[in-house]
């Protein structure tokens, strides 16, 4: 039996951009489970190393996210990102944070108001508003929290 990962990997291009969509499951955090996510979310840093790829998107679904007992589980997580700090910088355009999540976006919006991240950082309702904000340079640049773009 393979221990899982907590997330679901999605990769495609849009607008000449990697978009890599990271679907958290409905899964119990776990020790194992969370090295293999670390495992998974490293292969998609390497990959930001390729000639090939210009520019990307990190988009995190968040809908479902059990939080572990031990908050430290998330440690080599984090320092995955502070590993490929210089590679995430140089190609990443920006991160969408998706959830319906009440409590979440409530979270999220408090924290962006201490905290400038260096890239972009939006949060999507659902699918359909992420994939506008996925297309849009016009409205990404007009609109902070793509929530409250109205649905046409």
């Amino acid at each position: 039996m393979e221990i899982e990962s907590l997330l679901d990997l999605e990769s495609n291009i849009v607008s000449n951009r990697v978009i890599f969509k990271l679907t958290f499951k409905d899964a119990h955090i776990t020790e194992l489970r969370m090295l293999k996510t670390t495992e998974l979310l490293k292969s998609v840093f390497e990959s930001f190393k390729t000639t090939e790829i210009k520019r990307v998107c990190l988009v995190f679904v968040v809908n479902k996210i059990k939080m572990p007992a031990n908050l430290s589980l998330f440690k080599n997580f984090a320092e995955a990102f502070n590993n490929y700090s210089e590679v995430i910088n140089e190609k990443l355009d920006f991160t969408i944070i998706q959830t319906n999540n009440g409590v979440f976006r409530m979270f999220f919006s408090l924290f962006k108001m201490y905290y400038e991240p260096i890239k972009p950082l939006y949060m999507c309702e659902n699918d359909e508003i992420t994939t506008k904000c996925l297309m849009s340079n016009s409205e990404r640049k007009k609109v902070k929290n793509f929530s409250d773009m109205k649905k046409n």
